[in-house]
């Protein structure tokens, strides 16, 4: 047997047992289109016509295997801000491997590399270019979701903004914050790189400065807030360790977020006032989950149910309709995911 042969069996058994069953039949299609092509061409007498169709179709594969690439298996992508510092600093580049949760589909053609050039030449193309045009559809991957990978994904209010992020529960973990300290399922989460906010008073300026220096911590921002000699600053516990500990430094407090009425917030319960850093317990919603239609849980979950799950979920006169029928509970057709930066 022909040694190409050999690999390419052994690329798609080991594609196949890896769950890319897709992949491993992309392979096999490509490399059969690839053999007849040139057999044909072996069968062409005219020299000049042989290398002009065999150029063409050189080209044709490199971009199709170009753009493949981009959409199938790797991608590069900008860190967008500064929320997973120490992990992942702005402007960071980053090579994403689409492989691991499976390569989510193009849902617009100008999420195409070079098909969406000849979109911009079309007025009614450009009208659209803000739209999803199919439907999700994400094929398998070599892995699942796990707690504390970090995951690039595209934000909800804007369909190119692109968000990096941790994943700190998965579908099914019940989730709380208490005073910044995030808990799943009862236990504390935690990572090296977390920060929290700080506010400190600092005696000497200069001692203080001086002394970040031969620390190795001049990195660290700092804020001016509107108490004199008072410093903020998000700060990773290592940082905590060495500050509040500093001669220059008095009254080391911990800054935790306040309860602001008009924030659109996850959800606004009565008697409840959530904030990014006291809120939950609530359970992330996993396909087969029953809830039932309270109060509470209602305005907890409506717009996830209302916005992904293709239901339409209303409160009307003290009951609840789930697509215009009355409804005690209602059962998640879809996992979701709690990401933090």
């Amino acid at each position: 047997m022909n040694k190409r042969v050999i690999v390419l069996l052994i690329a798609v058994f080991i594609l196949t047992i890896k769950g890319l069953f897709w992949l491993s039949l992309g392979l096999a299609l490509f490399s059969i289109i690839n053999f007849v092509t040139f057999r044909l061409l072996s069968k062409l007498k005219l020299v000049v016509l042989k290398r002009t169709i065999k150029n063409i179709y050189i080209f044709i594969v490199i971009l199709f295997v170009t753009i493949s690439i981009k959409l199938f298996t790797f991608d590069i992508f900008r860190v967008p801000s500064s929320s997973m510092k120490n992990a992942l600093f702005p402007n960071d580049v980053i090579l994403v491997n689409k492989l691991k949760y499976g390569p989510r589909l193009s849902r617009s053609p100008f999420d195409i590399p070079f098909v969406n050039i000849a979109c911009y030449f079309n007025e009614n193309a450009k009208k659209r270019i803000k739209e999803y045009w199919w439907p999700y559809k994400r094929l398998s991957g070599t892995a699942s979701i796990k707690q504390g990978d970090v995951i690039v994904f595209n934000s909800l209010w804007e369909k190119d903004f692109v968000l990096v992020k941790r994943c700190v529960a998965i579908a099914g973990d019940t989730l709380r914050i208490e005073n910044g300290i995030v808990y799943i399922n009862g236990e504390v989460f935690k990572v090296n790189t977390e920060k929290h906010k700080y506010k400190f008073e600092i005696k000497d300026k200069k001692t203080f400065r001086n002394t970040l220096n031969s620390l190795g911590l001049n990195h660290v921002n700092f804020i001016k807030s509107g108490e004199k000699h008072v410093l903020k600053s998000r700060l990773a516990q290592n940082e905590v360790d060495i500050i509040k500990n500093l001669k220059s430094v008095e009254n080391f407090q911990l800054i935790l977020d306040t309860f602001k009425p008009d924030r659109k917030l996850l959800a606004k319960l009565p008697n409840k006032n959530w904030t990014y850093d006291n809120m939950g317990p609530f359970v992330i919603p996993k396909k087969g989950l029953q809830i039932d239609l309270n109060n509470d849980n209602y305005l907890l979950y409506k717009q996830t149910i209302n916005k992904f799950e293709d239901a339409n979920l209303k409160y009307v006169d003290g009951k609840v309709y789930v697509d215009g029928k009355i409804a005690s509970t209602y059962t998640f057709k879809k996992n979701y995911y709690f990401m933090m930066g």
